[in-house]
């Protein structure tokens, strides 16, 4: 089926989008399929600086596009335009609410709250629109400040809550800070993107002692679309292979169980993507989940980006091992991991905001004996370190 509706869509992208012409032929089985060059965000960046504003990642003329939303742009680099057309824009909202609210039993006697500031960015968009292809009641929270969010969403009656896992503690110590406990509200579900957080158990376990409700995480990138989500059980994220075909590849491109997540999309044929590095690094399981779906998941959800891996004292280790950790001593307080080069080595310090009960020396030990390696740790003042309802910067760089 995948390689089906992979050929059909890519007879009218190579007829007249010349980005792809470039570098494809026609696919006929699997074997063509995996000779296919692999495509990196630099190159689309690359191309849409030479062919502005949008590239030349396009199969039809403009007229034909009814959406442009562009990617945040948040680990430095140029954000990318991406368009999309009515079609596609179909396929988004199908895949939200056959696939990722449907996973979640969101249903259309739900209220579902969205605490983002609306932006450019498509996830919100595509998430409030699919909320309402369920039929449930999509509440804006846009241009709100957090208590104005806690409120509201207290006295709409919101049952569904989206954000950033960061952003969903950070409402709930607000709330504690005003007098207000969100585990009394109405929500028993809450759904969460950006952030790995929501895989994590401890940030996850957090959240639902929160809330009194229950976390689901869900992926997705502005280029690629909406990619994935977790089951009943929780412990990883199925990728929805209906839609896209995904590759798991090692560092050398061979296919392995454990490496970067490959990604083609197989319903946004107006922009669409071929063989996508995503930059995440994943382990992927085949065997069979109680849940009852075929698709392959990714245990754990996604572990980190790949360039975002640390090496201390010959020791790789990534972000999310750390905030597994983190999160059992310091609960909804916030954090980051400072690094510093020292002698071509990563050298890392984990700063922490105070919680009550927090222990350097408890945390520490259990950092080096989890990871296997010392990692200093350093307690600040609560609300000392920066906040933002997107995704959380994990990693600072420091001389």
């Amino acid at each position: 089926m995948q390689l089906e509706r992979l050929r059909n869509g890519l007879r009218e992208v190579l007829k007249s989008n010349q980005f792809w012409r470039d570098r494809l032929v026609d696919v006929q089985g699997w074997d063509d399929f995996e000779s296919l060059p692999l495509t990196g965000k630099d190159e689309l960046v690359a191309d849409q600086g030479v062919n502005p504003p949008f590239g030349s990642n396009l199969t039809y003329e403009l007229d034909r596009y009814v959406r442009m939303h562009q990617t945040s742009g948040s680990s430095g680099d140029q954000p990318l335009r991406w368009l999309d057309t009515k079609e596609s824009w179909d396929w988004w909202l199908r895949i939200w609410s056959d696939h990722v609210y449907r996973s979640a039993g969101v249903t259309p006697t739900d209220r579902v709250f969205f605490a983002f500031s609306f932006g450019p960015f498509i996830g919100f968009w595509s998430a409030f629109a699919g909320a309402e292809r369920v039929g449930a009641l999509a509440i804006s929270g846009g241009a709100m400040t957090t208590e104005q969010r806690i409120r509201s969403l207290r006295d709409l009656g919101a049952t569904v809550l989206l954000s950033t896992p960061t952003y969903a503690l950070r409402m709930a110590l607000h709330a504690r800070e005003l007098g207000l406990d969100l585990a009394t509200s109405e929500i028993r579900v809450t759904i969460h993107a950006g952030e790995p957080g929501a895989s994590i158990p401890s940030t996850r376990d957090a959240i639902e002692a929160a809330y009194s409700a229950t976390s689901f995480d869900h992926t997705g990138m502005t280029e690629l679309g909406p990619t994935g989500h977790s089951c009943a059980q929780r412990d990883g994220i199925h990728l929805i292979e209906s839609e896209f075909i995904f590759e798991v590849l090692d560092e050398r491109g061979r296919p392995a169980e454990e490496g970067e997540l490959v990604g083609t999309n197989l319903g946004r044929w107006g922009m669409p993507l071929i063989r996508y590095r995503t930059g995440d690094r994943v382990v992927s399981s085949r065997e069979t989940c109680s849940c009852g779906s075929p698709y392959l998941k990714l245990a754990g959800g996604i572990r980190g980006r790949v360039d975002d891996m640390l090496t201390v004292r010959g020791v790789n280790l990534y972000p999310s091992q750390v905030e597994e950790i983190v999160r059992r001593h310091a609960g909804s307080s916030e954090f980051l991991i400072e690094r510093r080069s020292v002698e071509q080595m990563d050298d890392v310090t984990v700063v922490v905001e105070e919680a009550p009960g927090l222990s350097v020396e408890r945390l520490e030990a259990d950092l080096r004996q989890a990871l296997g390696v010392r990692l200093g740790c350093r307690v600040v003042q609560a609300g000392a370190l920066p906040r933002a309802d997107l995704k959380a910067k994990r990693i600072v760089e420091v001389p």
